[in-house]
């Protein structure tokens, strides 16, 4: 199943600007440690923000994932359809 995911942070927490706060260094090498596909991926790092679309048929893969982040982020996880192969 694929999601998307869109995780924010606060510029307070912003590891790049201030060295402080979680971190999660390169998505996809976090992704292929938990077993999830990265299809996809950006940022807008002025914004905090960063955009994923990832495949797993757990969703506790998924919080695996972000659990480097969790109580300190926001992640927004959306199930989504692909419209590649309509």
């Amino acid at each position: 199943m694929l999601f998307h995911v869109t995780a924010q942070h606060t510029p307070e927490n912003c590891q790049v600007a201030h060295g402080s706060g979680p971190s999660i260094p390169s998505y996809p090498a976090r992704c292929k440690e938990v077993g999830v596909e990265l299809v996809a991926g950006g940022s807008c790092p002025p914004n905090h923000i960063s955009f994923l679309l990832v495949e797993t048929d757990d969703m506790s893969k998924l919080t695996e994932l972000f659990r480097p982040a969790l109580g300190h982020w926001q992640v927004e996880i959306t199930p989504v359809t692909s419209v590649m192969n309509q």
